[in-house]
């Protein structure tokens, strides 16, 4: 039997073959379509943002010569995370300046939390700063926040000197001890220990502390709990007119 007889016989195979082909061409067209949409949606991802931020104790913006100040902030960056840059400087004249970039423990994450205690010189000018925080992600995007700091003298602040702390060899317990003065009164005293995996706070308002001008903070807590990593330490002291300082330690546990 020729060829040419077979393909009298099948009239339609030449169609056939013609139509087998629309559908395949169709589904590769959808393919490349939803791969380009997938390939722009990762070339576009939103810019970095940071949410919550406070500025000093209870977002105050207020900082205190010869202590220091905390810096907080949620961070969600979709296209990851590569750097988080923190610059303070006077908002005139002359004055204190700081400038840190940190990417250990930001590098590669979506969320992060910020949280930073910059230590302020005793001898830091007072009046009115500027901080810049300006965060990259790995795309290369920049979002950059602004926020003021008034840097003022407070006699009457509690004041913490000589804080210590420390974990034991076998990572069970945690020694923190520091000397307190507040000429307002001792309301209480909190110690905060945060790691990345592990976070617990310890309230303390012990009748020997309690309404006392001068105290020996020492206490003990058990960190047992707590994986291996850094961690910091942050003790915060109220007085009775509701004044507050928080000065901060690190240690390892290994």
């Amino acid at each position: 039997m020729s060829q040419k007889h077979i393909i009298k016989h099948y009239p339609s195979f030449k169609n056939m073959k013609k139509l087998n082909i629309k559908p395949f061409f169709a589904i590769l067209f959808t393919v490349i379509i939803l791969a380009s949409c997938k390939k722009d949606k990762d070339e576009f991802s939103p810019a970095p943002t940071i949410t919550g931020l406070e500025i000093g104790s209870n977002n105050s913006k207020i900082g205190y010569p010869g202590n220091d100040i905390h810096i907080e902030g949620e961070i969600f960056a979709p296209a990851n995370l590569a750097s988080v840059a923190l610059e303070i400087h006077p908002k005139t004249g002359t004055g204190w300046k700081f400038e840190q970039v940190y990417t250990e423990g930001f590098v590669g994450l979506k969320n992060a939390e910020f949280h930073k205690h910059i230590d302020i010189p005793a001898n830091a000018v007072l009046g009115l700063y500027h901080i810049h925080i300006k965060i990259t992600d790995q795309a290369g995007q920049v979002t950059e926040v602004e926020s003021e700091l008034e840097l003022k003298k407070d006699a009457s602040l509690p004041v913490v000197t000589g804080f210590e702390v420390g974990a034991n060899a076998t990572g069970t317990d945690l020694h923190m001890e520091a000397n307190v003065t507040a000429v307002n009164k001792i309301a209480r005293i909190v110690a905060e220990v945060e790691g990345t995996a592990w976070k617990k706070e310890f309230v303390y308002t012990d009748a020997a502390m309690v309404g006392q001008t001068t105290y020996n903070f020492h206490k003990h807590v058990n960190i047992t709990e707590a994986p291996i990593g850094h961690y910091h330490v942050h003790l915060k002291v109220v007085d009775q007119a509701g004044k507050e300082i928080e000065v901060e330690e690190h240690f390892d546990k290994k």
